[in-house]
């Protein structure tokens, strides 16, 4: 019987090294992987990916697709197009403006998007105070993690120190996951407070009203109540060193934590918001003043301080960004650029790429529970593929993002290392910055919780 695909003459890239080999898919799974070709067997297609190399697709676990209440900003469809064309192969997805509270709406959520995505996804339930009780249920009906605000933003209210401690202790109980947004309360409030009073109105609002104190203090609570509890938790977006190492302290204590950070902490400076306003509003903001903060970055994860690195995709159109500095939304599009942008860093020489793919495929995919089936390539495995061209260069630009929001906050990057197709468990999805897929094709991916054995 010949197999599905074949793609053959590949450099597999692994974070424990490298390998010329052939990949052969069979429903949907890596079939075989071998250093000859099996021209005996066949295959209803082949791919020749000499000078390419073949990493597994990228699990972002920290997107937001606005869907349904703000679809003019993504929806479903154009988010994962967008992901499976930045060589993103599988998505955990929560939305502020219809947050998840609960597991009848976790499954009403899966149920409304299903049929809509072109690579598999998961789902992210939000913590509502009154609402901590269920948190067992919503585990139970699949949500891949739940996601605390420590000051309130987009409308989610913030959760104080007491009710954090309550929540890890509810988590550590049937072994849940969550993904935490740290930045005082009490630090944020005053800080607009004080602006607002001032009539303060420019972009150097934003890293005074979203002050790294905010983040460092709320970072240093939420790792204590973790390392007091034993919950597992991801500090989400550390923004600078002094986060990182917070964490990464109470790490090394034996804390079940974890550190993701994004792009825009290692490319994107502090004073871009001066001149750029809202586009580059964004919590917590970029903090790199200089070089070597953005060299620390790196290095932080190069070491592992930072585990893992997702988007934070949060997209608003021009349109919605040109309300104002107050009125605009929090976010940035970056679910297309992440990899590219890593893939950068590579050439630059920040990291290499068997770090690269375990910083945005193994780590991610152990985390949330789905390793070995996605974050791997490796026989029984999905055949969540990228092929990457490394001597590949483009820049950036406005016109060519996939994303609905319709520009990108490194417009005029010029990228070198791209990725020139993708497959979502062996069928094309994307293909030279474009979506080729089919809006049924992927899977809802329930967290481990709502998983009755099996895969």
């Amino acid at each position: 019987m010949p197999y599905e695909l074949a793609i053959e003459n590949v450099t597999v890239v692994s974070p424990h090294g490298r390998q010329r080999a052939h990949l052969y898919v069979q429903d949907g799974r890596i079939a075989a992987m071998a250093a000859t070709t099996a021209e005996q067997q066949g295959a209803a297609r082949r791919v020749d990916g000499t000078g390419l190399l073949a990493l597994p697709g990228a699990v972002d676990g920290h997107v937001h697709f606005m869907d349904p209440t703000e679809p003019d900003r993504e929806d479903f469809i154009s988010g994962t197009s967008a992901a499976a064309v930045g060589g993103v192969t599988t998505v955990i997805e929560h939305t502020h403006s219809a947050p998840v509270r609960d597991a009848g709406e976790l499954k009403a959520k899966a149920e409304r998007v299903r049929g809509r995505a072109l690579i598999d996804f998961g789902l992210a339930a939000h913590v509502w105070p009154d609402r901590i009780a269920s948190l067992e249920a919503t585990w139970r009906a699949g949500a891949t993690f739940v996601k605390i605000f420590t000051c309130t933003t987009h409308g989610v209210p913030g959760l104080d120190n007491a009710h954090v401690y309550r929540t890890f202790e509810r988590l550590a109980r049937f072994d849940g996951l969550a993904l935490v947004h740290c930045e005082d309360e009490s630090l944020t409030a005053e800080a607009e407070h004080e602006l607002r009073q001032a009539g303060a109105g420019g972009g150097h609002i934003i890293p005074l009203w979203r002050n790294r104190e905010a983040e460092s203090v709320a970072v240093g609570a939420v790792a204590l109540l973790a390392a007091r509890t034993g919950a597992r938790v991801t500090i989400a977006h550390a923004s600078n060193p002094e986060v990182v190492n917070l964490a990464a302290g109470y790490r090394a204590q034996g804390a079940r934590l974890w550190t993701e950070s994004c792009p825009q902490y290692f490319y994107l400076r502090e004073d871009e918001v001066l001149k750029e306003g809202a586009f580059r509003k964004f919590t917590p903001p970029a903090r790199a003043r200089s070089q070597a903060d953005t060299d620390a970055m790196w290095e932080a994860l190069r070491r592992g301080l930072i585990t893992h690195v997702s988007s934070d995709h949060a997209p608003s159109t021009k349109r919605h960004k040109n309300r104002g500095i107050w009125e605009a939304p929090f976010g940035l599009p970056g679910v297309e650029t992440t990899l590219p942008m890593l893939l950068k860093g590579v050439a630059e020489g920040h990291l290499d790429l068997e770090r690269l793919v375990d910083v945005v495929a193994e780590t991610p995919s152990r985390l949330y529970g789905l390793y070995p089936r996605k974050g791997a390539l490796a026989v029984g495995s999905d055949a969540d593929i990228v092929l990457v061209d490394p001597e590949a260069h483009r820049r950036l630009a406005d016109d060519a993002v996939v994303s609905r929001a319709g520009w990108t906050p490194y417009a005029q990057t010029e990228l070198h290392g791209l990725p020139v197709m993708t497959f979502s468990r062996g069928r094309l999805v994307a293909q030279n910055d474009r979506a080729v897929g089919d809006p049924d094709w992927g899977e809802f991916l329930p967290g481990p919780g709502g998983r009755e054995g099996g895969r």
